[in-house]
């Protein structure tokens, strides 16, 4: 396992690049819906504000649909006048001008014809405790709980230390994992009002596969590329890298077996196989180039940042990342193939009563 300077924890790619290209995300969140929907009917509503807590917004896109589903389920429930606060949650470098610009102007803004909706952004990890004790009555996270905190250790022999052929590697990963997610629970179980409840979607495991190696491989043989292009150095090419994997069953229930999660209770947990809009989209056009291009600019939206976290200063990191951007597109286009991940969609609730 090799050791030396790792790079930081990054948010999305900005300047709304990562709202333009996450069309795999917002498919995602789907699943976890309905999930919210029913939460919203069911949480106790008698604060005098109603607290919406979205962990891992990002740039936004994808968190206007959940939150107007949630606050059209609420309103009924709590009467014209009650206040509804909305917490958006992301790094202290995550593109909130995007996020607050899409709220103002974009038509599927949940602000539009919904009053006494207040949004407000919080700017620090959701691993440790970003809101007041008592203050969540509701919350929420798409795409997000596989990112870990930060990469325990460098991984030199791919973009994914999941992926690794060094067992230390990996144990590292499952460790870093392990932590992360008690501390995610910790911090919540300290947010939630009693009875609330937290609805998550995340990158999960298969039964036999981690899932997504498919894609994984091929966004990392791209960095091989432009390294043997002489764009970067090998040192560079064993700094870089993306803190995510997803979790398995076993590891998801653990916190909730071992007291770590004390004061929540998990409700519901499924895994379940994560859709492909973009090979859908093919299946009708047979688009290659699409295809590939869709995949590419998804790639470079959610890992490039973590990825170009690891080059040296002063490198042009947006030459590297379109460079990185091009093979894989071209390679996904010369072998087109559907994506096979999974999808974690779990409810957990604040125990007591208020």
């Amino acid at each position: 396992m090799s050791q030396g300077k790792i790079a930081p924890a990054a948010a999305m790619q900005g300047a709304g690049f990562y709202n333009r290209n996450s069309t795999l995300q917002a498919a995602n969140l789907g699943s976890a819906l309905p999930l919210l929907v029913a939460a919203a009917g069911a949480v106790a509503v008698d604060g005098a504000t109603i607290g919406i807590a979205d962990y891992g917004a990002s740039q936004g896109r994808n968190s206007m649909a959940p939150v107007a589903a949630a606050i059209d389920v609420l309103r009924p429930r709590i009467g014209p006048d009650r206040p509804i606060s909305v917490s958006h949650v992301d790094l202290p470098s995550n593109d909130f001008t995007s996020l607050f610009r899409l709220l103002d102007e974009d038509p599927a803004s949940y602000l539009v014809g919904r009053e006494g909706v207040y949004p407000a952004a919080v700017g620090r990890s959701h691993f440790g405790q970003v809101l007041p004790p008592n203050s969540v009555d509701l919350g929420w996270s798409s795409n997000t709980l596989h990112w870990m905190s930060r990469n325990p250790c460098l991984v030199p022999d791919h973009g994914w230390g999941v992926f690794s052929a060094d067992a230390a590697v990996r144990d590292a990963i499952e460790a870093q994992l392990d932590l992360d997610w008690a501390d995610f629970l910790r911090a919540r179980a300290r947010e939630m009002r009693p009875g609330a409840r937290l609805i998550c979607q995340f990158m999960g495991r298969g039964p036999d596969t981690h899932g997504f190696e498919w894609m994984a491989d091929a966004f990392w043989q791209s960095w091989i590329d432009v390294t043997d292009a002489g764009l970067l150095t090998l040192d560079e090419l064993a700094r870089i890298g993306a803190p995510s994997a997803g979790r398995s069953v076993a590891q998801i229930e653990a916190p909730f077996r071992d007291g770590r999660a004390a004061g929540l209770g998990l409700v519901d947990l499924a895994v379940v196989a994560a859709p492909d809009p973009y090979w859908a989209a093919f299946q009708e056009t047979g688009d290659a180039l699409q295809l590939g291009k869709a995949w590419a600019d998804m790639m470079r939206a959610a890992n490039g940042p973590s990825f170009a976290a690891g080059l040296d200063p002063g490198r042009d990191r947006g030459a590297v990342l379109d460079a990185v951007t091009v093979r894989l597109a071209a390679r996904i286009a010369s072998d087109p193939q559907q994506s096979r991940s999974y999808n974690v969609i779990m409810v957990v609730e604040a125990a007591g009563t208020a």
